[in-house]
């Protein structure tokens, strides 16, 4: 039996009721006598055979506005029947993995044999996803051909991937329509439960989804990590395969190797580890060898700022103090020392330039009249050099409240206290860092009582007075060290170089280089400008590192590589293989679909009105 969408439509059968009736009520055709008994005996026979075709015809009209009332009467209980539908040839969303491990090479690689999945994959109005990370949409609703061009163009990245979200988003592009979802990747580093959750979530009468498994038995040993340091680079190796792997690791400046590691041997399945002590200025690379089936991760780039050094200027009466020694020992500063009241001629003999240093100190001087002393017009020149865009930092000592110090005061000083007490951080920062589970981190026995000038950040305090403070000044900075280090045992602690270390390097603003070396998949956003990136060069202001290699942009290098080890790792079998839902080959992805057939029947009935007019009218009652 036929099903009904609308089964209470059947009731307009009902109207055939009073149509039969009023059939049976038509008047009927009277007869009368002709007097021409001649004419009706040369016409009998003929009468008799119109008589019959009168009846036929007149039932036949009968018939016709019968079949037409059926009709009607079944369109509105909309009749349908159940057909074989191939849900692909409205809308197909193709998803490709285009991830790092999708370049793995056996013969061809996994994102090449991807492509040709892809293209096999088209019909009807199609989409396409690129699973980075960050899943992007790169072709919406088109015809085959323009999405195989666009399949054609596409390259493979240097990231991770998100074959979730990416499926969210087909779902996204879809609505409401019917269609299938193709999803083709390696699925070697993914969560295939959490992908097959997806799935369910999105398949339906209308939407198939499909996991196409381009995975190989790749080899690879690579660089999974990096730490670049100012002075040293340590590169981390694993060796991805099943037996024992010689490598060996090559630095590279300018295209000449600087320095090389040597055979390395690196146990199955297992991590090494190498340190270049010295870290080149500028760009340079480090190379794997030898090369393997994953080429990505046998290369790691590097950008290095061009200044290693921060040029230091220590003023100071004293010789051999801890502070001077602290300098000494960082390999980021360059130090000289001067004691006035001659502040162009260094410790060594040297002649100086006292003021192009990034960043001078005074500590433990003598004032103006005493031996040795500052002169006069000392601070004037150092107010000079803060306002010109210098750096100043200004240590306690006993008398240093009797120091004319021109406009570089940031803190007001009354009298020097004698008492023992703890020095606390109030905030952390670059410098501080290192106090952060413990605040409180040295005790001093004098101090001065003081208390900060106006647009004067304190550091840190003991009991509500400035300890250490810093206040911007003009295009320069100031920096109050308020701890007298002979009443402190802060220069006999092991962060006290370390904090030297990094208050200097703050007051220079100098960059850290791990700020130039990034993991590839971030994403910054800049003034718009013109970015080069490893491959091309465009006008943007958001910067997508998705490529290994040097990106250049705010006039400075940075160097992106990959440093994952789940994305080197395409030894590993597919995660879709362990599933019970392995993957799908793609053929026609039948479903049933209800065909309602309402308006093929109001079709037919209009057809049997119209041939209902022509019969009329060809009676001649029209």
């Amino acid at each position: 039996m036929m099903p009904f969408a609308n089964t209470l439509g059947l009731i307009a059968l009902a109207s055939l009721i009073p149509f039969i009736i009023l059939y049976l009520r038509k008047p009927r055709p009277q007869d009368r006598v002709i007097p021409s008994l001649m004419f009706i005996l040369q016409n009998k026979k003929t009468s008799k055979q119109a008589d019959f075709l009168r009846k036929f015809l007149t039932n036949l009209l009968f018939f016709i506005q019968l079949l037409a009332l059926i009709g009607l009467s079944i369109a509105v209980a909309e009749p349908y029947i159940t057909i074989p539908y191939d849900v692909s040839l409205e809308n197909t969303v193709i998803i490709i993995d285009v991830s790092a491990s999708m370049q793995a090479l056996e013969g061809s690689s996994r994102f090449d044999n991807a492509i040709k999945d892809a293209k096999k994959a088209l019909s009807g109005r199609n989409s396409i996803i690129i699973a980075e990370n960050i899943p992007l949409i790169v072709l919406e609703d088109e015809e085959s051909e323009t999405a195989s061009d666009i399949l054609g163009n596409l390259k493979p990245k240097v990231t991770t991937t998100n074959l979730g979200d990416s499926m969210l988003l087909a779902k996204d592009i879809l609505q409401d329509r019917p269609g299938r979802i193709v999803v083709i990747s390696d699925f070697s580093n993914v969560n295939v439960d959490d992908l097959l959750v997806v799935k369910r979530t999105l398949s339906s009468e209308e939407v198939v989804v499909n996991f196409v498994d381009v995975s190989n038995n790749a080899e690879n040993a690579g660089i999974i990590g990096m730490d670049v340091g100012k002075h040293s680079i340590k590169i981390f190796v694993r060796n991805f395969n099943p037996v024992q792997k010689q490598i060996s690791l090559k630095l590279i400046k300018n295209d000449e190797v600087i320095a090389e590691s040597g055979k390395i041997s690196v146990l199955p399945n297992s991590i090494e580890s190498f340190i270049f002590d010295d870290t080149p200025t500028g760009i340079s690379k480090i190379e794997l060898e030898p090369k393997d089936d994953l080429d990505v991760d046998n290369i790691a780039y590097v950008s290095a700022p061009l200044k290693k050094k921060v040029d230091v200027l220590l003023i100071t009466n004293r010789r051999n103090t801890n502070l001077e020694n602290a300098l000494l020992a960082s390999k980021d500063i360059g130090l000289n020392v001067v004691n006035p009241p001659v502040l162009t001629l260094n410790t060594h003999g040297n002649k100086i330039e006292p003021f192009e240093h990034d960043v001078i100190i005074t500590h433990e001087i003598n004032n103006i009249g005493r031996r040795d002393g500052i002169l006069p017009g000392t601070f004037r020149d150092l107010s000079s050099y803060v306002n010109n865009g210098g750096n100043l930092i200004i240590t306690g000592q006993d008398d240093l409240n009797e120091f004319n110090k021109a406009d570089l005061e940031i803190v007001n000083l009354n009298e020097l206290m004698q008492d023992t007490k703890r020095v606390c951080v109030d905030i952390i920062n670059e410098f501080t860092k290192q106090f952060g589970s413990e605040r409180c981190f040295s005790t001093v026995s004098k101090f001065f009582d003081a208390t900060p000038k106006k647009e004067t950040n304190v550091i840190a305090s003991t009991e509500n007075m400035p300890i250490l403070a810093v206040k911007k000044h003009f295009k320069g900075k100031i920096f109050y060290y308020g701890i007298i280090d002979e009443a402190s045992d802060f220069k006999t602690l092991p962060s006290y170089p370390i904090f030297w270390n990094s208050l200097i390097n703050f007051m220079a603003e100098t960059e850290d280089i791990k700020d130039f070396n990034l993991k590839t998949g971030k994403i910054i956003t800049i003034n718009e400008q013109r970015v080069k990136t490893p491959s091309s060069s465009m006008k943007t202001s958001k910067v997508i590192f998705d490529e290994s290699g040097i990106y250049e942009f705010n006039n400075k290098k940075f160097a992106a590589n990959l440093l994952d080890e789940t994305e080197s790792y395409v030894t590993k079998e597919s995660t879709l293989k362990e599933k019970s839902e392995s993957a799908e080959v793609l053929t026609e992805q039948s479903t049933e679909r209800d065909f309602n057939l309402s308006n093929f029947i109001l079709i037919g009935v209009f057809l049997v009105m119209a041939f209902e007019v022509f019969y009329i009218k060809r009676r001649g009652d029209l």
